[in-house]
């Protein structure tokens, strides 16, 4: 995983094409959330932010991942993984 970004910013914990995913689903539904994914301090994101960057992921899921009868097609199983990836980010690092 990819955990920092330019000079000492630290960027969200996620694997880079993660990250990449992440960007595309916060460009189309809340693009002022961009910035909020970059941070001088990780430990600062809360449990909160993270489960609204899994419901805008969700929302993508819901506009672009499913197919007609509901089953989520490559894409939306490529925005299921991501949405598991960031609840682990909170359930689990948390612990540590």
């Amino acid at each position: 995983m990819d955990t920092k970004g330019q000079g000492d910013v630290i960027v969200i914990k996620l694997a880079d094409k993660s990250l990449e995913l992440l960007k595309k689903c916060l460009e189309r539904h809340n693009p002022s959330l961009i910035s909020g994914i970059e941070s001088s301090n990780s430990d600062s994101y809360t449990v909160d932010f993270y489960n609204e960057l899994r419901g805008i992921v969700g929302d993508e899921l819901c506009v672009r991942g499913l197919q007609a009868n509901y089953e989520p097609n490559e894409y939306g199983l490529r925005l299921e993984a991501l949405i598991d990836e960031i609840g682990r980010l909170f359930l689990y690092d948390r612990d540590k």
